[in-house]
């Protein structure tokens, strides 16, 4: 098994207005993992994500990384592009590298070769505003891979999405992490998107959230779309979405 990158270890989480977002939590990510958190809305997904990060410190708890918190060390995804309007895409696929002070020549080279890698590099001069809605997701996944992170953290990049763009954003994501292997921690409402997705699903409890079931995706590691179709992915599907139910009945 591979050494772990991430231990949260008691963690919680608990806001100054007194709402508890997340009860006490141990999770171990292996390095070079796809872990998916799947659960309702408010379940705490994002304050984990945003506690494993290092942008937020836990109410209790220790937090173990076998990476820095640094941006170059960790990639964030969010389900808002979140893009630069005034900057062309290579520009804000390259402000990582800036803010780690990047010689220019370097920096552009290594957008230019992020935007390659998702299918990008024939609009490095247009504008955000002139991209569809999955190439704006494409060109902030670039921003996020352009350090080459040890950690890449999705916050549900796809949820706003088409069904046809959603399923084709995840086919090449898919391949991305075969090929590179980051450590990829996914939040998603989706239990389909979960499971084509991942290795493992972490199933979240309702508010104030807790792990209530930590499963193993029952699939082969080569998956594509033609997996969507198959018998195995519906009846692993079902296999999660039941263990969902039960940890919504299991409200503490």
């Amino acid at each position: 098994m591979a050494e772990a990158i991430l231990t949260l270890s008691g963690v919680s989480q608990t806001f100054p207005n007194g709402t508890q977002a997340l009860a006490t939590t141990n999770l171990s990510i292996a390095a070079g993992s796809f872990v998916s958190l799947v659960g309702p809305s408010g379940c705490g997904k994002s304050t984990l994500l945003r506690i494993a990060s290092g942008l937020l410190p836990p109410s209790t708890g220790q937090v173990d990384r076998a990476f820095s918190a640094a941006p170059g060390d960790v990639g964030f995804v969010f389900q808002d592009a979140t893009l630069m309007p005034w900057a062309t895409v290579i520009a804000n696929v390259r402000l990582p590298l800036e803010i780690a002070h990047t010689p220019a020549p370097d920096a552009q080279a290594k957008a230019m070769a992020a935007l390659e890698r998702v299918g990008l590099a024939d609009v490095a001069s247009s504008y955000p505003r002139e991209l569809s809605g999955g190439m704006r997701m494409r060109a902030s996944i670039a921003r996020a891979i352009v350090t080459n992170p040890r950690m890449l953290l999705m916050d549900e990049p796809f949820a706003a999405l088409d069904e046809f763009t959603r399923f084709k954003l995840n086919d090449d994501l898919l391949q991305l992490w075969q090929a590179n292997r980051w450590t990829v921690l996914f939040v998603t409402h989706s239990v389909r998107e979960a499971v084509f997705l991942s290795e493992r699903i972490v199933v979240m409890s309702p508010r104030p959230g807790r792990i209530a079931n930590d499963l193993t995706v029952q699939l082969p590691p080569t998956r594509d779309a033609n997996l969507r179709l198959s018998h195995a992915f519906a009846d692993e599907s079902a296999r999660v979405t039941n263990v969902l139910d039960q940890a919504m009945e299991h409200t503490p």
